[in-house]
């Protein structure tokens, strides 16, 4: 095919290619040279397809298609035409024009990683090539980095909904959230590329959400979907009528009773709860739970009375146990000043944990017993309190304002100074300190203690008391304890905690973070720290 357009009437990016071929400095000269003619053909049959069609004198998706139907229909064979897209892909890498169509159009990315990094979006990053070249970040891995930074270069903010539409999978997400962790550990990409990750993976799964009554026989299969799907009761409360359900099968069928709940089942379940080495508290809690079944599945009055009067009388009999968290606090024995210190030291050494994960883990739990040592709230209120609802931020500092979720008593005002560097710990994550209000906005109606990998939903209840147990042998409720039981004791107490969530001098001073890190988020918090170190002597001992 003969093209009326000469070389000299081609755009000037693709002359300069041309001469860059023939002077040898093209990346590709080596290959192309020899087929010089080839090269020039294709960039004419490109720009005067273009101007036939009234397009843009360049090479785009557009272009490069309008250009392959006019050959397909010219006769040329499928090999001829695996050529000029070739051709076409060589020019795109070399001088960037066209790029998306020739990474869209390939099988695979295959760009020599010179070329890959020439980009403007590479600049911040190019100085660490090399280093990441030497510690074994593969080539893959690189030029998926820059498909990815191109693909986020389409917007002035990275979104979850841009990161979705990213065209890779699972595994790439993942890929992408090690490498930038490595190369820009501030950034509040990685969160983002973590969420959508998480997002793919369950969309990959496709699993159903497991009910909370799980597998139960007939009719109490039935009668429990039914309560269930009234709305009116909550998850936990169903998942403990159907435990109550399950031993009073398992009585039941020790005994070679039918396995329905009458009034012999029913005595046999008590028996058996009575005989079981369980607190008295329990044996009411698990009578609460089937005589609420039995009421709202309409089994006769009798049965439900009989279990609410058992209930009732376990639970007066509980008054004078001692409960299982004073038990444990003789054996572990702890105050608030240490909880405070705990939470310190979890905060310093959460910026050299190496691992995303449990970096971020490390900010929230912190955050989490901070905010305890000085608001006395149930976990499940810590753990649902939303950001710009229950747990609002301004430029002074942190307010709570929250119904508990037990008594509806109201807890208002700002809180203390000394938590002001947790909570933004929570907020921030593994971000730099200057993304502070933009993930304020950003997060705004979801936890404040949330997991990024679930979409900020709220961690569980057992997220809470696994990870506090092992740092302090106990639960968050104990707090509660503490609270009520020593604060009264000690007038000085809610300074010395205060004193201890800001930490000493000692632990914040530039040696100690130049001898243990170089991460700049270290050094923003090293700052940070200072600032709340001038105001302790300042800060009050009510709470908030």
């Amino acid at each position: 095919m003969r093209f009326e357009l000469s070389e000299a009437e081609l755009p000037l990016s693709m002359r300069q290619f041309l001469r860059d071929i023939d002077n040898g400095q093209a990346y590709f000269s080596s290959a192309l040279q020899k087929n010089r003619f080839g090269i020039s053909s294709t960039l004419r049959c490109l720009v005067e397809t273009a101007t036939k069609t009234g397009l843009v004198a360049e090479l785009n998706s557009a272009t490069a298609s309008a250009m392959i139907n006019r050959l397909k229909k010219a006769g040329w064979s499928k090999d001829s035409l695996i050529v000029q897209k070739s051709l076409l892909r060589r020019y795109a890498y070399e001088t960037g024009e066209g790029i998306e169509w020739a990474l869209e159009s390939a099988t695979s990315d295959r760009r020599p990683i010179d070329l890959v990094t020439r980009g403007s979006h590479w600049t911040p990053y190019a100085v660490l090539v090399p280093d990441m070249i030497s510690v074994g970040v593969t080539d893959r891995v690189i030029r998926l980095l820059d498909r990815w930074l191109r693909h986020c270069a389409k917007v002035n903010q990275l979104t979850l909904d841009h990161a979705l539409q990213f065209p890779e999978g699972i595994s790439a997400f993942s890929d992408l959230a090690e490498v930038l962790t490595a190369i820009d550990p501030g950034s509040p990409d990685t969160e983002i590329i973590q969420q959508a990750r998480t997002i793919k993976r369950s969309k990959a799964k496709d699993l159903p959400k497991a009910p909370p009554y799980g597998d139960l026989p007939e009719p109490f299969l039935s009668e429990i979907k039914h309560i269930c799907s009234s709305g009116a009761q909550s998850d936990d409360r169903i998942t403990l009528m159907a435990t109550a359900i399950r031993r009073l099968l398992t009585s039941a069928k020790a005994r070679d009773l039918e396995p329905v709940l009458t009034m012999d089942t029913a005595k046999a379940f008590a028996r058996d709860l009575h005989s079981d080495p369980i607190a008295r508290i329990s044996e009411a809690t698990y009578c609460d739970s089937l005589g609420a079944f039995a009421k709202q599945a309409g089994y006769p009055d009798t049965i439900v009375d009989a279990l609410h009067k058992r209930r009732n009388a376990r639970k007066f009999a509980s008054r004078n146990d001692v409960r299982r968290k004073e038990i444990k606090l003789a054996k572990n024995p702890i105050d608030l000043v240490f909880l405070a210190k705990t939470a310190n030291e979890i905060l310093m050494k959460a910026p050299f944990e190496e691992n995303l994960r449990n970096r971020r883990r490390d900010f929230t739990l912190a955050g989490a017993i901070a905010l305890l040592c000085k608001l006395p709230i149930r976990a499940k209120d810590l753990r649902e309190g939303r950001i710009g609802k229950e747990f609002c931020r301004d430029s002074e500092g942190w307010l709570v304002d929250l119904a508990t979720s037990k008594t509806g008593t109201a807890i208002k005002g700002r809180l203390p100074d000394c938590l002001t560097p947790y909570l933004d710990a929570v907020l921030l994550m593994d971000c730099r300190p200057e993304f502070l209000w933009s993930k304020y906005d950003e997060r705004c109606n979801s936890p404040l203690f949330a997991n990024p990998a679930r979409r900020f939903r709220s961690y569980s209840a057992e997220w809470l008391r696994r990870n506090m147990t092992e740092h302090t042998c106990h639960s968050a409720h104990i707090v509660r304890t503490l609270i009520y039981d020593y604060c009264a004791m000690d007038n000085d107490l809610d300074r010395s905690v205060a004193r201890a969530l800001v930490g000493h001098a000692s632990a914040t001073s530039a040696e100690f973070y130049e001898v243990n890190a170089d991460r700049y988020r270290v050094e923003q918090a090293q700052g940070l720290l200072r600032a709340i170190e001038k105001t302790v002597g300042d800060q009050d001992a009510e709470y908030a």
